[in-house]
């Protein structure tokens, strides 16, 4: 980060100004010192401090990777660290890892410094660089580290594409049914004074599509206010945990978000076994990565379980993290001593199984998001129909 100064130059004793590139305040203090400068203002840069995007989960798996191939290739972590520290694109980000510099430069561990550097890490990847430093394997566990972050995050990401096609279709079916309400309908609203009685689904289009055209205005707001509590209600935490504990009791729909969590959960325990994380600290943080309130509570069973005396694999049969089918992988893995490596497979076995699920969920969304289209703008022609068959007297 930049940072501008104001101090006196020992030599010539005559105030001197100017900017410097450092990584904390510290090193700046430092660098001047050795310039013979006795500084009396130091502060940031203001084209430093100016506020960037914040920075998300999913835009630290490139850093990692970074870090992971500068430290394999003999770079020191601290100039690996300060390199990325130069990021203009991103400030927030390039901020959080000049923090994470000054903490390693002022004698704290890389792990700790992670905690404290503000940015979104999982918390497992603090483990995971906390088993690096103490194995001497820092670039393995930082290259474990970007690829489980990577698969969580494309694991989030498949499951936005399979919600997107159905959703847009069911948008598209709500524009369209707007469009008929202030272009179509109004074209019949005189109906319901002409003093014929109507059906009562075209009474209750025309005299929908009429208030409408009457007050667009109270329309738009009650509609914007709506749209505003739905989105309110689903960035609520406890709301998302319920609905997603409602998803998985589903038919279809719970086997496919059961695979993607077991999947989740085996990649991440291998990854920490692999990185020589302890197996129950492993367990305990595999257990944070189960999205869903029963299957977290079962992890935290086989926590306990383990931490008793139970072998890993009695444990795992309890707690049904995982199908029968995958417990002989594991139960192989845990008498030869190829515990991770066993999870690993039944990771992309299940990664694997989760795409196939998905590809079933969307063959059945599909059809359904296209039902619900097709009812609302049924209903509303059927309506129109209606009203246009009572008015002239023609049976239907």
């Amino acid at each position: 980060m930049k940072f501008s100064y104001k101090g006196v130059e020992e030599a010539s004793n005559q105030v001197v100004e100017g900017e410097l590139d450092a990584v904390s305040q510290q090193e700046a203090m430092r660098v001047l010192a050795e310039r013979r400068i006795e500084v009396f203002q130091l502060q940031q840069a203001q084209q430093y401090a100016q506020k960037g995007r914040k920075v998300k989960t999913a835009d630290l798996v490139l850093p990692l990777q970074e870090l992971a191939t500068l430290t394999s290739s003999g770079v020191t972590l601290i100039d690996a660290i300060k390199a990325l520290s130069n990021n203009d694109e991103h400030p927030q980000m390039a901020k959080g890892f000049a923090v994470i510099a000054s903490h390693i430069e002022s004698g704290e561990s890389f792990s700790a410094a992670i905690v404290e550097s503000g940015l979104p890490f999982p918390v497992y990847v603090g483990h995971l660089v906390s088993a690096g430093e103490l194995g001497g394997e820092l670039a393995q566990a930082l290259q474990k580290a970007a690829q489980q972050l990577e698969y969580e995050q494309s694991v989030k990401g498949d499951m936005r594409s399979a919600l997107t096609y159905p959703l847009v279709l069911i948008g598209s079916g709500i524009a369209a049914m707007l469009i008929i309400f202030f272009a179509v309908v109004p074209k019949f609203s005189h109906m319901l004074d002409d003093g014929k009685e109507l059906p009562a689904l075209a009474w209750a289009v025309l005299s929908a599509g009429k208030t409408v055209n009457q007050s667009p205005l109270l329309v738009a707001t009650v509609i914007a206010a709506a749209l505003l509590t739905i989105i309110a209600i689903f960035l609520n935490q406890s709301v998302q945990r319920k609905l997603m504990d409602t998803a998985i009791e589903m038919p279809v729909i719970g086997p496919w978000l059961a695979e993607q969590d077991a999947a989740r959960w085996a990649s991440l325990c291998a990854a920490m076994l692999l990185a020589r994380v302890n197996l129950v600290s492993a367990l305990r943080l595999a257990a944070q990565s189960c999205e869903f309130s029963k299957r977290r509570k079962r992890a935290d069973t086989m926590v306990l379980d383990v931490e008793s005396g139970v072998s890993f694999t009695e444990a795992l049969t309890r707690s049904q993290l995982v199908p029968e089918t995958s417990l002989n992988l594991v139960a192989v893995g845990d008498k030869t001593g190829q515990l991770a490596d066993m999870l690993n497979a039944v990771a992309k076995l299940h990664d694997t199984a989760c795409k196939r699920r998905m590809k079933q969920v969307l063959t059945l969304m599909e059809p359904i998001a296209i039902l619900i289209v097709g009812i609302m703008i049924g209903v509303m022609i059927l309506g129109i129909v209606l009203a246009i068959t009572a008015s002239t007297d023609i049976a239907i």
